[in-house]
């Protein structure tokens, strides 16, 4: 027995100090995990520091990557061109907003294909997103930028002017022809007060809408169901134009660009509260809730004859070809689809992507809209037209917007736009064929 116990202390023994060993053992710097090395990705963009928050919120569940925010304006060719500066420069870009064309910056080579990237992004897997979601941006099977934000419009509305001229707030299910009742009610020149800002918006928003929403055509910007050609000199179209045009000559609930002039432009500015009726977004919202000095409310777009819709903007973001980080540009690309994200474009006023239970009850809680016609909010989630033209080739030469600007507000005769909708699609159809002789490999 006695040498049993003896064996045993050994044992004993022998494990405390190897144990002892064991923990005074020291790393070497080898053995120790590597953590990434910082990295900035320098983001092209024409937003402000409103964003600031968003970017904070990504450098949190990132710690090693930073946005660093590059301000340019809103358009292709400046975009392209601080592109190449950085590239000059050997601090190129990884990321850039996209003012609308994809194509040019495809066919200049600068945008890195999303697909191989998103296949194997787990994360991204499990999210239901709505159909077609991508399609806009999708060219010869590549998938050329993702949708930065959903922004759906509302029209705006003065409450407090409706109410003094003893109209009651309509209901979400109005037609074009309340609409154009409302603002002749509320209208009083004498005061200065209209139904209608003397604003492009309802040239950009609200006349293409009512095309789509009466059957006149089947998408926005006028385009045909096939995407390959313009609507806007069809007999029908040129009846919508003249129809938005009265209420300058005829009604006179908005004011023409000489006419807003001479009156010193106060009714250019919905802030002023001197209009009843403005069409925004997530870009406005945000300023009414912290600025405005009277009651307001949004609606939905009126209903048109065929079906009611809303209309939704998609602010393409791009992975750049020439990015030396593209794994962590990536992660910010993914990051806009997590939950925590699409919250925040649901407090700042936008759609969230994702189809999630969670997202769609948070609505309710979001503090923009308390207090608001959130049933509004939650009709635009489900009836949304999105403005196309991002892969539509020369979209950008076309002059829609201009060309309707200038029969509503300076009093252009609406027979101008047939020559020039036809050279256009004459343009577009050649430039597709192009595309087609040239589609850009892998």
């Amino acid at each position: 027995m006695k040498n049993k116990h003896r064996v045993v202390g050994i044992l004993l023994l022998t494990l405390v100090l190897v144990l002892v060993s064991c923990s005074s053992y020291t790393p070497k710097p080898s053995d120790k995990i590597q953590e990434p090395a910082p990295v900035k990705l320098r983001l092209l963009t024409w937003a402000d520091d409103r964003y600031q928050q968003l970017y904070d919120m990504f450098h949190e569940r990132y710690p090693w990557i930073t946005i660093e925010p590059i301000m340019v304006q809103a358009n292709d060719s400046n975009i392209m061109a601080k592109i190449e500066e950085l590239e000059k420069a050997g601090t190129p870009a990884d990321l850039t907003w996209i003012a609308g064309d994809l194509l040019a910056y495809e066919q200049k080579g600068m945008l890195a294909n999303l697909k191989p990237y998103m296949d194997k992004d787990e994360s991204f897997q499990d999210k239901v997103l709505p159909d077609g979601y991508f399609d806009t941006m999708n060219f010869h099977g590549r998938r050329l930028a993702v949708p930065f934000v959903d922004v759906p419009m509302w029209i705006v509305v003065n409450k407090d002017l409706l109410a003094k001229h003893g109209v009651q707030m309509p209901s979400n299910t109005w037609s074009f022809d309340d609409f154009r009742y409302i603002a002749k009610q509320v209208t009083d020149p004498a005061a200065g007060e209209y139904g209608l800002t003397t604003s492009n918006e309802f040239v950009m928003r609200l006349l293409p809408l009512k095309a789509a929403a009466d059957g006149h055509v089947p998408n926005l910007a006028y385009m045909n169901e096939a995407m390959t050609k313009s609507l806007l000199d069809t007999p029908a179209v040129l009846d919508d134009v003249r129809w938005l045009t009265e209420f300058v000559t005829k009604d006179g609930s908005m004011l023409s660009w000489y006419r807003s002039a001479q009156e010193g432009d106060l009714v250019k500015n919905f802030m002023n509260g001197k209009t009843a009726f403005e069409i925004g977004g997530d870009w406005l919202l945000p300023r009414l809730q912290r600025e405005a000095k009277f009651n307001w409310d949004i609606l939905p777009f009126p209903r048109g004859q065929l079906n009611q819709y809303s209309f939704h903007i998609y602010g393409p973001l791009a992975l750049l070809s020439g990015s030396e980080h593209k794994e962590e540009a990536y992660k910010w690309i993914s990051f806009q689809f997590e939950l925590e994200a699409q919250k925040w474009k649901i407090d700042e006023g936008a759609n969230a992507s994702v189809i999630d239970p969670e997202l769609t009850d948070y609505i309710d809680q979001a503090p923009i809209w308390q207090g608001r016609n959130i049933e509004a909010v939650k009709m635009t989630k489900d009836n949304g037209l999105v403005l196309p033209g991002a892969t539509i080739p020369g979209f950008s030469d076309y002059n829609w917007v201009n060309m309707l600007n200038e029969i509503v507000f300076n009093g252009y005769d609406a027979k101008h736009l047939i020559p020039e909708t036809e050279a256009w699609n004459k343009k577009t159809q050649q430039l597709r064929e192009q595309w087609q002789k040239a589609a850009p490999k892998g």
